[in-house]
């Protein structure tokens, strides 16, 4: 697993949350509202992955459907200045990559992406305007370990994370031109191993065509998102790590109890104990069904304690902690790990959560679960 899984892993089922918007609006204004449709060719830059060196082109492009908040503005995407939220469709041809270590065509296939993103305006003037667009969704690799013995890859469907940074000039009255990099990773958070991931960063120049207008009330007076300064999560999860090239999988589960500080209605902090229950040990004499690299554990139980700060974009909150084990028997002298995911509350003081236990950069499991806030 890479460091760009780091960057942007979940940085959005939760765009699945950002769907339902603010009801009954004071409207004060008239504005125009105008989604639109973006079609963008990309070449490549580089292919990469943490431990193995790629070479060659990958050409392919992203179509894009952006819907425009302004007619339902939330205080959180005022703040962090929200432009539209996205659904993007990402194809890849990578017939032209290899691996430097063993150069054979046609390791890779082709690469599906749908994606989830949140568009965000990092500075505009009369004639461009700077965009910031982080997203998240599923992806489908052609080729795997089970296909053709590619090394990199264990599974077809894979979550897919893709941040992209595009420079927008307006070229006519409903039309405009973009310019952009960005970089696309796919990995499966080791549901099945191997799970190296594949990166792909591209440069693109697309272009922007508005559809139809819609006028709409703006609303002026918008209700302050409501949050408690002081809180303890209290949290369960379960989650299932592959074996190494095969299809078999060792599960855990994952307890978490912390404490939440909130600085403001986007940002908090927050600390706790994580603890992980091995139902499966690591056994020397068992290795290949046992081994699990950084995770691997003679002891049924690992515990740690992590602190890191908490996103919150309405009832959706993203998590990354980096922590110290109190406790941890590990085959490769294991000290630190990090953790990164996201929750959604869906009632009073319930939330479900999806997260992501990783060492250093490599991933061991993605749990989903429960969190209960009393």
């Amino acid at each position: 697993m890479s460091f760009v899984r780091s960057i942007n892993f979940y940085a959005s089922l939760f765009f699945l949350g950002l769907l339902v918007f603010a009801r009954n609006l004071r409207a004060q204004e008239v504005e125009d509202v105008r989604n639109s449709i973006e079609f963008s060719p990309q070449v490549s830059l580089g292919v990469f992955t943490a431990d193995h060196q790629l070479r060659g082109t990958a050409y392919g492009g992203e179509l894009t459907y952006h819907m425009n908040t302004v007619a339902n503005l939330r205080p959180w995407m005022r703040l962090m200045n929200l432009k539209s939220l996205d659904l993007v469709f990402n194809y890849k041809n990578m017939s032209d990559i290899v691996m430097v270590s063993d150069p054979r065509p046609g390791r890779f296939g082709d690469s599906y992406a749908l994606i989830a993103a949140l568009n965000f305006s990092l500075l505009k003037t009369k004639r461009a305007e700077l965009l910031l667009a982080p997203g998240f969704g599923l992806g489908y690799l052609g080729e795997t370990w089970f296909t053709n013995e590619n090394i990199l890859v264990g599974s077809h469907l894979n979550f897919s994370s893709r941040i992209a940074l595009k420079l927008s000039t307006q070229i006519g009255p409903s039309t405009k031109l973009l310019a952009g990099i960005d970089v696309l990773h796919f990995s499966n958070g080791a549901i099945r191993v191997p799970n190296n991931g594949m990166n792909v960063s591209s440069v693109s120049l697309g272009i922007v065509q508005s559809l139809n207008v819609k006028r709409v009330l703006i609303d002026s007076a918008r209700k302050a998102v409501e949050y408690k300064r002081h809180s303890m999560d209290v949290g369960v999860n379960i989650g299932r790590r592959g074996v190494y090239r095969s299809k078999d999988g060792l599960f855990k589960t994952g307890l978490y109890a912390g404490y939440n500080y909130r600085l403001d209605a986007v940002l908090g902090l927050s600390a706790g104990l994580d603890a992980v229950y091995y139902h499966t040990i690591y056994d020397p004499l068992r290795n290949d069904e046992t081994f699990q690299s950084k995770a691997s554990s003679f002891d049924r139980w690992r515990v740690g304690l992590g602190i890191g700060p908490d996103l919150w974009l309405g009832r959706l909150g993203l998590m990354t902690k980096y922590g110290y084990y109190l406790h941890y028997n590990s085959l490769m002298n294991i000290k630190a790990y990090w953790t990164t995911g996201l929750k959604y509350q869906i009632m009073g003081g319930l939330a479900v959560q999806a997260k992501m236990y990783l060492h250093q950069t490599e991933a061991d499991f993605v749990g989903f679960g429960l969190i209960v806030t009393p």
